[in-house]
């Protein structure tokens, strides 16, 4: 049993990593920095636990202290938590080790988002000036749950349940599917414009169109959303993109197979059996798929926050994209079981 509590806090805590990062990216994007402030002291807490310290934040008692953020005094280091991954930034916060309370403390950079990635001459500066390997302090979320994973179970789980496991009720699934919505439009508009002198056509999905006999309009959507499915596989470091899936393939698009088949089948055998099963049993009733894939459609866009014309784009980008991985829509090897 405590093999599967101590998978099962892991799992709970890379999610929360993941989604706590997209949270503080939009905050940080729409210019509202509570969340940044609020992270000093909740990763206080984690490193604490995690790396068995006593780090305490540096700004109590006054507006802001110079350089850093957390201090622990008997172990003497000094960690700066910031967003900000400028040159700049890693100069200003070095400044530090130049006070003279700080001599022989150690000091680390943890970003909220992702971590800097300094160029060889600001590496080899700081390496003259400070003796300091610049790469072994800077850390990000993907750095912490590498410590996190090396914690014996006792205190892995405990982790958990002090600080990670509240945050899953916050996180509901509608809430996670709108930072995720944020997130992939940002990068949809960081990316070029497609070809417009080329068609649509794919090998990919053109036979697959055809098996499951899309009309047009929905194969237009489909092919069309194609050159943007590449922005979900880059969502953080793939958390993000299981739980959408799970959310949008075993949830949503499951509930309207099952829904849709209720009447020629008891829902409480429907609802016991995998995505793939019912696919077979769709082809076996002959079920529309396009009727299956506009209520997906609707169900996805009922669920965000901003209803416009940039929620309806980014809904045909998840469709297509689960499309072209076969988990929407039936594929030979479904018709065939």
């Amino acid at each position: 049993m405590m093999v599967q509590d101590r998978i099962e806090a892991f799992n709970t805590i890379s999610r929360i990593l993941a989604i706590t990062r997209l949270d503080i990216e939009h905050h940080q994007f729409v210019n509202d920095q509570c969340l940044n402030i609020h992270g000093e002291n909740y990763f206080r807490d984690v490193f604490n636990l995690v790396f068995d310290r006593k780090f305490e934040n540096a700004n109590f008692g006054c507006n802001n202290a110079p350089y850093i953020d957390l201090i622990d005094t008997t172990k003497k280091e000094l960690i700066q938590v910031t967003t900000t991954r400028s040159k700049e930034k890693i100069l200003h916060s070095l400044k530090a080790l130049s006070d003279k309370k700080y001599k022989d403390y150690n000091i680390s950079i943890y970003y909220l988002l992702e971590k800097s990635r300094p160029k060889k001459e600001t590496i080899d500066s700081i390496l003259e000036v400070y003796k300091l390997d610049l790469i072994s302090i800077l850390n990000d979320s993907s750095d912490l749950i590498k410590s996190i994973e090396n914690l014996e179970t006792n205190r892995l789980v405990n982790l958990c349940e002090l600080y990670f496991r509240n945050k899953s009720d916050k996180y509901t699934d509608h809430i996670v599917l709108n930072l995720t919505y944020k997130k992939l439009l940002k990068a949809k508009n960081n990316l070029p414009q497609p070809s417009y002198d080329e068609d649509f056509n794919s090998i990919e999905v053109d036979p697959k169109i055809k098996l499951n006999k899309l009309n047009e309009r929905i194969s237009f959507e489909i092919k069309k959303s194609l050159d943007y499915t590449t922005i979900i596989k880059g969502i953080d470091d793939g958390n993000l993109a299981s739980d959408l899936q799970e959310f949008v393939i075993g949830d949503l698009y499951k509930n309207i197979l099952v829904e849709m088949l209720s009447s020629k089948e008891a829902k409480s055998i429907l609802n016991r059996i995998s995505v793939t099963q019912l696919h077979v049993k769709a082809s076996e009733y002959n079920l529309d798929f396009n009727k299956i894939i506009i209520r997906l459609n609707n169900a996805l866009e009922s669920l965000m926050d901003v209803k416009d014309f940039n929620s309806m784009i980014i809904s045909w980008i998840l469709i297509s994209y689960f499309f072209e991985i076969c988990e929407v829509g039936v594929k030979i090897d479904d018709t065939s079981k």
